[in-house]
């Protein structure tokens, strides 16, 4: 009796870390903020490796406290758990999206086709680079789906590393040697990138390869090996909870500073920058997994978590929301109107998506949830947002004029590069 319940005690616990909701919320916004040309997050591209970090983290410490605390790990259960997570939620957008496009421009639509398949199987990011879709120099209207190449990453990193881990904890048991080999893989990761990216030329080959972007991932990874979340324990000193805060703090302020100050055409970014800021926002998440940390009560708070919570929906939902909103033609900056219209929009359909889809899914409540839905006749008002969200991409749309020919210029967000050349805001 006596040994069962030192054993149960001796079983590691998972909690839930409110602090990486709002580090969420802050990446999934400084995308959304690139992508609507704010220019005090010319670095918010970056966004996309902060989440690649946090999903290499989270999804290897959630494999090593199965592993731990059932003694085994069932890849197909994970698998099974990974597409319900993610997979409705994108359906839904594609859908709607393809009916948006049906109804107002179907040419685009059959041109697109290729990349609504390969986003469906998480293949976008080859696809894009094995037809030379540019990173920079993208001419006519853009893709409303052209952001899903991420997504693509992170599908793939979840069918491959289960494998990887499972058969490296057999030949490297040992935590330490175990982040030293994923840590070396990393640096191979990063080495790649600067090798083949060419200063001067179109990065695109770099930038969404899932072999030039697994860096950040297998950071994050390491990191859980030598800092799970499940092992770490808040009776430390108060001295230690103050250095613990403090480069929290810095860490984050230095986030900041990269989101704002960030040149996407800087050849240093390829070259040893991603890597930098991965290994930034690994100190900054071993701070706020860790229990004795005090930033969690800010980053954690209602509104940060709200986002945070939804960020995948977020994602999903912004930028077709910007995309099929904003003219083809277009010579001058949104207005302040159009860009709280399109925020509005993408935050309505986000919290649609999480409460209607996501969770419901996830939860195996789907069915349930929506004859409740019915029966409550709360299914009014889901037609009524629906029908708002219409309005509004159409409001926001309406100066497009169709009698002018489409220049061939970039048609995304119309810029200028150092060198001159007219670029358009790259797809995240």
């Amino acid at each position: 009796m006596n040994g069962n319940r030192n054993l149960h005690l001796n079983q590691p616990k998972k909690r839930y870390m409110t602090g990486l909701d709002g580090l969420r919320a802050i990446s999934v916004l400084a995308v959304i903020a690139y992508h609507l040309h704010f220019r005090w997050a010319e670095g918010g591209l970056l966004g996309v490796e902060i989440f690649f970090v946090l999903s290499g983290y989270l999804i290897t410490d959630q494999i090593l406290f199965e592993w731990r605390a059932r003694s085994g790990f069932s890849i197909v259960h994970f698998w099974i758990r990974r597409i319900r997570r993610l997979l409705p939620a994108m359906i839904f957008m594609l859908t709607a999206v393809a009916l948006w496009l049906l109804i107002t421009d179907f040419s685009r639509l059959q041109a697109l086709g290729g990349h609504f398949v390969s986003s469906l199987f998480y293949v976008n990011n080859w696809y894009l680079i094995f037809h030379h879709v540019s990173y920079f120099e993208s001419f006519g209207p853009p893709s409303p789906i052209g952001h899903l190449w991420s997504l693509s990453i992170e599908e793939q990193f979840y069918v491959i590393w289960p494998l990887v881990l499972l058969i490296g904890l057999c030949f490297a048991p040992r935590r330490g040697r175990l982040m030293l080999y994923i840590l070396g893989c990393a640096i191979v990761s990063a080495i790649a990138m600067a090798i083949i990216y060419e200063p001067g030329t179109d990065p695109s080959r770099v930038y969404y390869g899932t072999d030039t972007r697994a860096s950040a991932i297998l950071i994050g990874a390491a990191l859980a090996v030598i800092w799970p979340s499940w092992r770490l324990s808040d009776n430390v000193s108060s001295s230690a909870r103050t250095m613990l805060d403090m480069t929290g703090v810095l860490g984050i302020v230095m986030l900041f500073i990269l989101i704002g100050q960030t040149n996407e055409f800087d050849d240093s970014l390829y070259r040893g920058g991603f890597l930098y800021l991965s290994l930034i926002t690994a100190i900054v998440i071993a701070v706020l997994v860790h229990p004795a940390n005090r930033l969690e009560r800010l980053l954690g708070c209602r509104s940060l978590s709200w986002i945070g919570k939804r960020s995948y929906s977020l994602y999903i939902w912004h930028y077709p929301i910007i995309i099929l909103s904003s003219p083809v033609v277009n010579t001058e900056d949104a207005s302040y109107m159009c860009i709280a219209l399109q925020v509005t929009a993408t935050f309505i359909m986000a919290g649609l998506s999480y409460s209607f889809i996501e969770e419901p899914i996830r939860r195996g409540t789907f069915w349930t949830s929506l004859k409740s839905l019915c029966r409550s006749g709360a299914g009014n008002q889901l037609g009524l947002a629906i029908i708002v969200i219409a309005i509004i991409l159409v409001l926001t749309s309406w100066k497009t004029d169709s009698s002018d020919p489409v220049p061939d210029v970039p048609a995304a967000g119309p810029g200028t590069r150092p060198d001159g050349k007219a670029t358009i805001r790259p797809f995240q």
